[in-house]
């Protein structure tokens, strides 16, 4: 892989796209605690691995307009939601391309002024809970957009994978109907079984899953159901 620039990583957070108001992602990733486990005989700091925790920080311009920064980081009453929110951060524009994802709560969320002519800026910071975020490849360039049942362009790993994954879903929105959303796996890239089923959805949501077992070599997306206009984006990241 090539080294990248930024200009194709987007900002999504439970269905919706903030990519528009963020100015930067400042640091997401894992941190891993290390426990000191010296005996009376070490010549050299000994340690072990203990849980492992996750953050992210964005920088952000002022919008309070719906769907935008600061309705959705206020969107308790006022307040920050205090339920957990999925986050998928695509790195790039096309099927195949990194992504990392978590569930986390949102820990702050600020908003500053400089003088009369400056931009309303603000920041927020998520961190994990319940597991770590997971670095993947996403199913969708971006959002995709399927106007009835549509099966996603596949991602070949080269091999199967023996230890499950993780994923994330974002619906932006779906014009009517209803529809199940999947990620499929195949050995050869012809006969395809169901990984992972999201619950049915209506309208904007955002779900995560976990799988255990065997994933195989291939897996798309495939949208089922009696709906039109589907705009989400989908990732996965091998246990």
């Amino acid at each position: 892989m090539a080294k990248q620039n930024a200009i194709n990583i987007r900002f999504y957070v439970q269905g919706d796209d903030l990519s528009g108001d963020a100015n930067s992602i400042d640091g997401v990733g894992v941190n891993q605690s290390l426990l000191g486990v010296n005996t009376i005989d070490s010549a050299a700091n000994k340690r072990i691995t203990g849980l492992q925790d996750g953050t992210l920080g964005l920088s952000v311009w002022f919008d309070a307009a719906t769907g935008h920064e600061h309705d959705v980081f206020t969107a308790n009453s006022g307040t920050t939601p205090s339920v957990d929110q999925n986050v998928l951060v695509p790195m790039g524009s096309a099927v195949g391309d990194s992504s990392v994802h978590m569930v986390a709560k949102i820990a702050n969320y600020n908003v500053s002024t400089g003088d009369g002519s400056a931009p309303v800026s603000g920041t927020a910071s998520f961190e994990s809970t319940g597991s770590a975020p997971q670095f993947g490849i996403m199913l969708t360039a971006h959002k995709d957009t399927h106007a009835t049942s549509t099966s996603g362009t596949a991602v070949d790993n080269s091999v199967s994978s023996a230890n499950g994954g993780s994923a994330v879903l974002q619906v932006f929105s779906l014009a009517s109907g209803s529809s199940i959303i999947k990620i499929q796996h195949s050995t050869n890239n012809v006969t395809y079984t169901d990984l992972i089923t999201f619950d049915s959805v209506t309208d904007k949501a955002s779900q995560n899953a976990t799988v255990t077992g065997t994933v195989n070599q291939y897996l798309r997306v495939r949208s089922t159901g009696t709906f039109t206009d589907l705009v989400l984006s989908v990732d996965f990241a091998r246990g």
